[in-house]
């Protein structure tokens, strides 16, 4: 066994410890209260895994993707909000680390890290969620500031959020080459929360609008420089194959549990497990998981990397694993009957988490575009 290997292996079981005994008993308890399960922020950070991919200098624990992706793996076994804090953390990691001066770095990493802060991605807009190009949002200089007037909505994270990463375009300049984003404080002049969000699933989010009225922000709050949109939104490509470790935990979840439950539920006078039609279902779900594990982690490893295919192999990853982790659960519920239905058990809100996915983090339809642009590239090549 290899360094990495056992790094990932003693990761996996702190994840997995952490996940027993904290995360999941109270998963259904904030599903229900609808609020974010803040106080396993703190759990998070006191164990490293808060800050896992920011640099030790600033607090964090220096790991790599295919770090977060394994512990994010194993928490969303038992909780996936709390598994998207990493995720949350990692991309405004990324971003920092990538775009942001020293001063921002020395501002946003050490609390991140610490499980005290937690950043929103403020993209989407009512006219414009996929289609990021076509924002509204309007940047306007005012001598050493800008002053930024839009709103954002189904902003993840935006009610508990001490910053924000804001896409907006600066005039009157239009498609990509006028956008670019600022780093923007809560408690900034003239931003607010509006509505908060009421989710099929992933109730926990602290989904809500984020609405800017003439905020003033410092020129120094630009991460790039308008016409840099396209290196701002490779500070995704880690959600590309974060996202779907979610999806590969939920799903490697409901595969556990369906093959448990078939083997103590008796139906005629035997375990449903024994009946071909279940034996057939469960075999099509371990083939779903290992399918979509092999793809997440290749497409991770590249981007831990820095190798070109990384991206095209994440977009990849995250089709297969959105519509899979599905079908997974799906079954999973169906193997359950009525049982899996219900509110007492967690597959039905397993099942509503995991819908999300297709969605969020880039919908799936916008990664098939993305996939078949990455076929013709190497065909022109």
């Amino acid at each position: 066994m290899d360094a990495e290997d056992e790094d990932l292996r003693l990761l996996r079981e702190t994840a997995k410890r952490l996940t027993d005994r904290d995360f999941r008993p109270k998963a259904a308890h904030w599903d229900q209260v609808t609020e974010p399960p803040l106080p396993n922020l703190k759990i998070l950070a006191e164990n490293g895994l808060a800050g896992i991919t920011i640099a030790e200098e600033y607090g964090g624990s220096g790991a790599s993707v295919v770090h977060a992706l394994a512990a994010i793996e194993e928490i969303a076994r038992g909780c996936t909000v709390t598994a998207a804090f990493i995720l949350s953390n990692c991309v405004s990691a990324e971003i920092l680390q990538g775009f942001g001066n020293e001063e921002q770095k020395r501002k946003y990493l050490p609390p991140l890290a610490r499980g005290e802060w937690l950043g929103a991605w403020a993209m989407t807009e009512p006219g414009a969620g996929s289609a990021a190009t076509e924002l509204v949002t309007r940047a306007v200089a005012d001598g050493d500031y800008y002053r930024l007037t839009g709103s954002k909505i189904f902003i993840t994270r935006a009610a508990i959020a001490e910053f924000f990463v804001v896409f907006a375009r600066v005039g009157d300049v239009p498609g990509a080459r006028g956008v670019t984003a600022f780093l923007l404080d809560r408690g900034t002049p003239g931003l607010s929360i509006g509505k908060h969000d009421r989710h099929m699933g992933l109730r926990g989010g602290a989904s809500a609008e984020v609405v800017m009225e003439d905020c003033r922000v410092h020129r120094e709050a630009m991460l790039v420089a308008p016409g840099g949109f396209g290196r701002l939104m490779r500070g995704l490509n880690q959600a590309r194959v974060l996202n779907p470790g979610m999806c590969l935990g939920i799903a490697g979840e409901a595969l556990k549990l369906a093959v448990d439950y078939a083997q103590v539920r008796r139906q005629f006078g035997q375990p449903i497990g024994q009946f071909q039609g279940i034996q057939w279902m469960l075999a099509d779900m371990a083939v779903k998981v290992e399918a979509m594990r092999l793809l997440i982690y290749r497409a991770a490893r590249q981007l831990a990397a820095g190798h070109p295919d990384g991206p095209h192999n994440a977009a990849i990853a995250k089709v297969f694993a959105g519509e899979n982790a599905f079908e997974v659960v799906d079954c999973a519920m169906q193997i359950h009957g009525g049982y899996g239905y219900s509110t007492e058990f967690p597959l039905e809100r397993m099942l509503r988490d995991v819908r999300a996915f297709k969605i969020g983090g880039g919908a799936t339809e916008i990664m098939r575009n993305r996939i078949a642009a990455g076929l013709y590239e190497r065909s022109r090549a």
